[in-house]
């Protein structure tokens, strides 16, 4: 998960839970199990 800033210096950050990298990580290596099953014909590029 994200950290985000906190809102002063005093305090933590808070943990949110949408992290972008997170998502795009994800729908990569879904993909991915798409082209290895044999359901699409080109590789993805995951990067």
């Amino acid at each position: 998960m994200a950290v985000k800033t906190p809102l002063n210096s005093f305090a933590r950050g808070r943990k949110v839970g949408h992290d972008s990298a997170k998502k795009k990580r994800q729908a990569a290596v879904a993909q991915l199990q798409q082209w290895a099953k044999g359901k699409t014909t080109e590789i993805p590029n995951t990067k």
